[in-house]
């Protein structure tokens, strides 16, 4: 009977060892994630009207052609035009110059410190045969041959595609990521998938404005925003200066 009995307890811790096993935690989740940016990039960047709504021109009336150089900031209303002979140095009041057009627009890159035209050759500065202001041989308080208060090959303020304002663009790169890790919820109901989210690459290189765009559930989500918001990336550049550009991180949870 001793026996017998020694037997069945013997038994009975060896079948509690197989359950806790059996109900024990899961392996670690295997997890993976890649970063693109979205087909239609452009529409996060800074907007240029349509070639054929934008544009301006202007001039001072001087007898040689416009110079190079740099345009002013844009901006939704002007109150003085470029000018790229300074005339008056002490006016009753001093206003910053401007061209008509979205404050997002970035004007290119010319290291030169007079107003001009970007397209035009170099020389001594000169405002051009056009009138009404601005720079150029063209009318209304822009720069360019055309008319308006923009810059460009049309007319009406703003800028065009062929005015060499939008440059190629560069996709932000991961230079850092942390990959997230598995809530126990989606552990114990074995949970495993994907999560897309849609995210804002800032000039800094950080992640911001995280969404989801698919979601998973049990944490997962929350999970996955936690992480990328601690990625660093090599921000978008357009015209060789860094730009927010929008992308989607997917974020796959796996099971081994």
């Amino acid at each position: 009977m001793a026996a017998l009995l020694s037997g069945l307890l013997h038994a009975a811790a060896i079948a509690v060892i197989v359950i806790s096993a059996g109900v024990g935690t899961p392996p670690p989740a295997k997890l993976h994630s890649a970063v693109w940016v979205v087909s239609d990039l452009r529409r996060y960047l800074p907007s240029v009207p349509p070639k054929s709504h934008g544009g301006g021109g202007g001039g001072a009336g001087d007898e040689t052609p416009a110079t190079r150089g740099k345009l002013p900031r844009f901006a939704p209303r002007q109150f003085t035009p470029p000018v790229a002979v300074i005339r008056n140095s002490d006016p009753l009041l001093a206003m910053e110059p401007t061209l008509v057009g979205s404050p997002s627009i970035v004007p290119p890159d010319v290291n030169l410190p007079n107003y001009g035209d970007p397209a035009a050759p170099l020389g001594p500065p000169s405002g051009g045969p056009g009138r009404h202001g601005g720079i150029g041989d063209g009318d209304g308080g822009g720069v360019g041959g055309h008319t308006g208060p923009g810059y460009g090959d049309a007319d009406g303020g703003g800028v065009t595609g062929a005015a060499g304002i939008r440059g190629s663009v560069t996709a932000p790169v991961v230079l850092f990521k942390l990959e997230p890790e598995y809530t126990e919820d989606a552990r114990r109901a074995r949970i495993q998938g994907t999560v897309i989210l849609r995210i804002e690459v800032d000039t800094d290189g950080q992640a911001r404005n995280i969404s989801v765009r698919q979601s998973l559930g049990l944490g997962l989500d929350e999970r996955a925003i936690d992480a990328v918001r601690q990625w660093k990336f090599r921000p978008g550049r357009q015209n060789g200066r860094p730009v927010v550009t929008v992308a989607l991180v997917e974020v796959n949870f796996r099971l081994l």
